[in-house]
């Protein structure tokens, strides 16, 4: 047998099957983790947490199909009211402000501004329903499929099944699946956008950003940040980084045209100071004296889980190679969360998840920094 023929029937033999190129594990490792992320997404799609935005959300996806305000908001509280047990309205809505909200279709209509404006979602749960999904079945769906991609971007990231594993089971991630809002669909795509530089595909991050940013308008935060980091790597021109750029302010202002928005300062008085019941008829924006009262309710980080990612963050920037990719991706995290915060100083945990997956990912990669030094090295020395 000719030796080029043996050399080649080699390396066929000696090339690892396609799940471990792309997970790292062997075929059996997979199969259990699909069948351990499989139970915990199911269960997340069973017992969703009894969150009120869900039935704003509702009404928001009619009111695409629909103009009449009772009309929608019938669709919406009929949606609601068939939640399975425990999780009624009278579960999650014992202020005033819910109560009229539940009651009083004008009110409900003139809160339908404040999300629609995350279009991507809507859209998305408006084309299940016009499929045939209820409502709510299909955005549970969607929370649930997302945790389940996330989950397996987590292993094709660590390539590590056990902690991976682990990271899932932490409390502030395994509440992804149940959350009923659009902060699971932005994290997945948060989080290939980041996988996507890590892996050196800068336009393919780039274009996740800019479409995040049709989920959640903070989002441009980020998608500023990595592009000005990119562009500063050389990793592409100034002049596509600053046409990104502007595709994402693009996004934010047919978004707030299209959805009404109601601007940050309505915002950010409706989410601080006092629910607006009325944001059409008579909006009141934040004053200064009542942004450094929003301000003030920071103090809790310190008794909050974003304390303990934070430790973890730095414990993972410490350990991982210079050269790492995910370390500066922590560093720019770092950034955008205290941006964040600057503008909208809110510390529920769905609105980082994207950094908190970012520092697990990080910590595990972390663990296995000598392999991951031997593999930069031989990479600039083009092996």
């Amino acid at each position: 047998m000719p030796a080029s023929v043996t050399s080649h029937l080699s390396t066929t033999t000696n090339k690892p099957p396609m799940i471990q190129n792309w997970f790292g594990c062997s075929g059996l490792a997979l199969f259990l983790y699909t069948v351990f992320c499989v139970a915990l997404t199911t269960a997340a799609y069973l017992r969703p947490l009894p969150t009120f935005d869900r039935y704003l959300y509702a009404g928001a996806i009619a009111s695409l199909r629909y103009s009449d305000p009772a009309t929608i908001h019938d669709i919406a509280r009929a949606e609601f009211d068939a939640q399975p047990s425990p999780f009624q309205f009278e579960s999650v809505a014992s202020e005033p402000y819910f109560a009229d909200v539940h009651e009083n279709f004008d009110h409900f209509v003139q809160q339908l501004g404040f999300y629609r404006v995350k279009l991507g979602y809507v859209a998305a749960g408006y084309a299940l329903w016009r499929a045939g999904l209820p409502i709510l079945v299909g955005l549970r769906l969607i929370s649930a499929f997302c945790f389940l991609i996330v989950a397996f971007l987590v292993l094709a990231w660590t390539r590590d099944v056990i902690l991976s594993s682990l990271l899932l089971l932490t409390p502030s991630v395994l509440t992804m699946g149940r959350m009923v809002t659009v902060d699971p669909l932005s994290t997945t795509v948060v989080l290939f956008a980041l996988f996507a530089f890590a892996k050196q595909k800068d336009v393919l991050a780039a274009i996740l950003l800019v479409a995040s940013v049709l989920l959640r308008f903070d989002n441009l935060l980020l998608v500023i940040i990595m592009l000005a980091w990119i562009v500063w790597q050389k990793h592409f021109s100034l002049s596509l980084g600053v046409l990104f750029g502007a595709l994402a302010l693009g996004c934010v202002a047919f978004t707030s045209h299209f959805s009404s928005y109601y601007g940050w300062r309505v915002l950010m008085q409706h989410s601080f100071i006092k629910p607006e019941i009325e944001p059409i008829k008579h909006p009141v924006s934040i004053t200064f004296a009542g942004y450094l009262h929003a301000v003030t309710e920071l103090r809790v980080i310190p008794y909050t889980y974003m304390t303990i990612w934070l430790f973890i963050a730095v414990a993972a920037w410490r350990r991982l190679p210079p050269k790492s990719a995910s370390r500066d991706l922590l560093l720019l995290a770092g950034v955008c969360t205290l941006a964040r915060l600057v503008i909208y100083p809110n510390v529920e945990d769905r609105y980082f998840w994207w950094a908190y997956l970012l520092a697990g990912i990080a910590l595990i990669q972390s663990a296995h920094a000598p392999i991951l030094e031997s593999e930069e090295e031989a990479r600039c020395h083009g092996v």
